[in-house]
């Protein structure tokens, strides 16, 4: 349960900004911006609102019109009202749920199923396209591998090859963040070093801000830690970096949580205005996570990594090759500062005692050809995204492309509320996509769908000639809901 805190008076015409526009009474106005405050995060479950006397004063309106709003908001169930305590901040007006996957498409999980045509979510490149020269392992070349750089042995290496960590280093000192290998440990992908770093330092009941949309997977370890999550919806525009840093410090919250680079949904990358913020944030003790995993699929140069625009010891960035190179290498990385580093290696200890070394040391070879590899997929992605809008314009116009249109996905909104029905039938007509919901932090439902462009050209040529056939047949009456 969050703490009880009382919200400043003098804080209310900064949280609800131009709350007048709008239609309906002042009232009615007045109670829609407080929820919006709310959905946002600006204002948590059981926080005390001030009293109806002084919103009148500070807002400027008659004692009246704030009773009223506060009689919508109750009837709503966004507020509580206790006698001879005050009014507190109860939730929103719609309850939260955790969107799950639909039911037909927990089939994919099952022990030989397939998801071609592949347009889903978790699709990687394929190996073809890398420098095949980087790609064989010589006898010589794993018998003369030095985990940890102290000498060859088991093959056991928690924090990873040291020549593998000087080439991350490198690359990542070339992205304008200096790296020493001391500062990174080597992980299977971001996934295993985010739950490292959550398991590490969060506790049940933090406040962990997070933008929206974000990886499922990223959602659901957080609910296992026991974190609470504090959204700060998106949409299609970038994240607002005045309100992430207000929403932050007025839920105190412990940890952010960003893609800086490159959003997995919408492929928007943080701008100078939410670095420096976040820099100042992590400076007055928030940590801030950067999941740099689809950084390099963004071409501007300035979208690199949060650290560099001023690195500090609650910085932590992490990334991976699995989505760039390809799934089967198994091999991310966590960046941080060296006694955090230390720790996180104690804890990475209790469940895994090394990454692969045989991919460590083809991994290392690939590095070599890292700027030839990301130009490859950069131009693969972006020639599939030019068929994509192209295809969605002629085809489907009633879908709405949203986003930066930077990734290896598509951010679709479609024109029903809910999407989850129709990736469910979409699926069953042989095309497999991302549910908007499983995106959400709020766990809300959602009209969006993501369509990876990491397939090769004909899959995602297919997989989008099956959703015009599979939209064609889909009830007309479910589209209206």
């Amino acid at each position: 349960m969050v703490s009880s805190r009382i919200v400043n008076t003098n804080e209310i015409p900064e949280l609800l900004g131009e709350w007048r526009n709008g239609t309906g009474s002042l009232a009615e106005r007045l109670a829609v911006a407080i929820e919006q405050a709310v959905e946002r995060g600006e204002l948590l479950q059981h926080w005390r609102l001030p009293s109806e006397r002084d919103l009148a004063s500070v807002l400027g309106i008659s004692r009246s019109t704030t009773v009223r709003s506060m009689e919508i908001l109750a009837e709503r169930g966004a507020i509580q009202r206790v006698h001879g305590s005050g009014t507190f901040v109860a939730g929103t007006r719609y309850p939260t749920r955790i969107s799950s996957l639909p039911p037909s498409l927990r089939l994919k999980y099952q022990v030989g199923s397939n998801t071609d045509p592949g347009m889903i979510s978790a699709t990687v490149p394929s190996p073809v396209d890398l420098p095949s020269e980087a790609l064989s392992l010589t006898a010589a070349e794993l018998w003369e591998a030095v985990p940890g750089g102290e000498g060859s042995g088991s093959g056991y290496n928690l924090a990873g090859m040291a020549e593998t960590r000087r080439a991350i280093a490198g690359m990542l000192t070339g992205r304008g963040l200096p790296t020493m290998p001391e500062n990174l440990i080597i992980t299977t992908g971001a996934t295993q070093s985010l739950s490292l770093i959550f398991e590490q330092v969060l506790t049940p009941g933090d406040l962990v801000v997070v933008e929206s949309p974000s990886y499922p997977t990223t959602l659901d370890m957080l609910r296992r830690v026991g974190a609470q999550i504090v959204p700060v919806r998106t949409g299609d525009g970038s994240v607002d970096a005045h309100g992430l840093a207000r929403v932050a410090a007025r839920s105190r919250a412990k940890m952010i949580v960003v893609m800086a680079g490159c959003n997995v949904a919408t492929g928007h990358s943080a701008d100078n205005a939410l670095r420096e913020s976040l820099v100042d944030l992590a400076h007055r003790g928030v940590m801030i996570v950067d999941d740099h995993t689809l950084g390099d699929y963004n071409p501007n140069l300035s979208a690199g990594p949060v650290a560099a625009a001023g690195d500090h010891r609650n910085m932590v960035t992490v990334g991976s090759f699995n989505k760039i190179y390809w799934g089967g290498l198994r091999i991310g990385w966590l960046r941080s500062h060296p006694s955090l580093v230390q720790s996180l290696i104690r804890a990475k200890s209790k469940t895994d005692a090394g990454s692969s070394v045989p991919s460590q040391v083809i991994l290392t070879k690939l590095l070599r050809h890292h700027e030839q590899i990301v130009e490859v997929r950069r131009s693969q992605v972006d020639r599939r995204a030019a068929h994509g809008r192209a295809f969605l314009e002629q085809a489907l116009p009633t879908w709405q492309l949203e986003g930066a249109r930077v990734g290896p996905s598509l951010w679709v909104r479609l024109p029903i509320r809910d999407s989850a029905e129709f990736v469910t039938f979409a699926y069953n007509h042989g095309t497999a996509i991302g549910y908007g919901g499983m995106y959400r932090s709020d766990g809300r439902a959602s009209p969006h769908v993501r369509l990876t462009l990491t397939s090769g050209d004909a899959e995602v040529a297919q997989g989008l000639e099956n959703l015009r056939v599979a939209w064609s047949a889909f009830p007309g009456k479910r589209r209206q809901r």
